[in-house]
């Protein structure tokens, strides 16, 4: 089925139950996605297994998972890039150090805004409550990451150059898949406990994942991907887009 008949198809269904106008069309047309995933089930944009948020919320305390999340909020500089090559490069302190920007004259671009620090505490506090697994901590070398990690994870174990997003580097786009395959499938996932990657949206590529046809994966600041790391490679098993979806599966009203 084409993508112009679902659109088409859509329309027909709204028409026939009389929920729809003519002038209603354009506002059913541009919704045309959340209407869809009503019909197609949760089915998590068609990787992993086909189950909803509850499931793998639950299955996840369990343990024996990779847990990427993207750090939270931050101020939105759209150079940030250069900022984060300033923490991650200019400084002698070691290829998988930082140069700590707390204290730098650049640390709003690359540190959690005052949003970000509340935001990251909060979900400290969800995780605690909720007593999700944690083995590992591991962070990228930024700021944003490593306050991420200290207030929502309650701190790090080591940290990875190789787990800032690419923009600050000149590399082949081959050569870092292949590092970030290598690095996810090393980590010592427990059977009974998680490893927690605190990191950036752009880390995470389809292109990683043995069973992912989604090319375009985003996370808003907080969400994360629940990663399973299988003798055949990894597996992309399921996307907590926002970090509420994954809190509130445990405060039934």
């Amino acid at each position: 089925m084409n993508k112009f008949f679902k659109n088409f198809c859509l329309v027909l269904i709204a028409v026939a139950l009389g929920v729809i106008s003519l002038s209603s069309i354009v506002n059913i047309y541009e919704k045309r996605e959340g209407i869809l995933s009503v019909f197609k089930g949760d089915c998590n944009k068609g990787y992993g297994k086909c189950q909803n948020d509850e499931y793998w919320a639950k299955e996840i305390l369990n343990g024996g998972y990779i847990l990427h999340f993207r750090h939270a909020e931050r101020e939105k500089w759209i150079d940030v890039q250069m900022y984060d090559a300033l923490e991650s490069d200019v400084h002698n302190n070691g290829k998988n150090e930082s140069r700590y920007a707390e204290s730098e004259y650049f640390k709003r671009a690359v540190c959690l805004n005052d949003r970000g620090l509340v935001q990251a505490t909060a979900m400290g506090e969800h995780l605690s409550k909720i007593n999700l697994p944690i083995e590992k901590v591991v962070s990228s070398v930024s700021c944003r990451s490593r306050q991420t990690a200290e207030l929502a994870f309650g701190g790090y174990d080591s940290l990875h150059r190789l787990l800032v997003h690419d923009g600050p580097f000149k590399e082949l786009p081959e050569e870092r898949l292949r590092n970030l395959i290598n690095f996810y499938l090393d980590l010592p996932v427990p059977k009974k406990g998680n490893i927690i990657v605190s990191a950036h949206n752009g880390v995470v590529r389809c292109e990683m994942f043995v069973n992912c046809n989604n090319e375009n994966l985003h996370l808003e600041e907080g969400g994360f991907y629940v990663i399973k790391a299988r003798d055949n490679g990894l597996y992309l098993e399921h996307e907590f887009h926002f970090f509420h979806l994954f809190q509130k599966i445990f405060y039934p009203r």
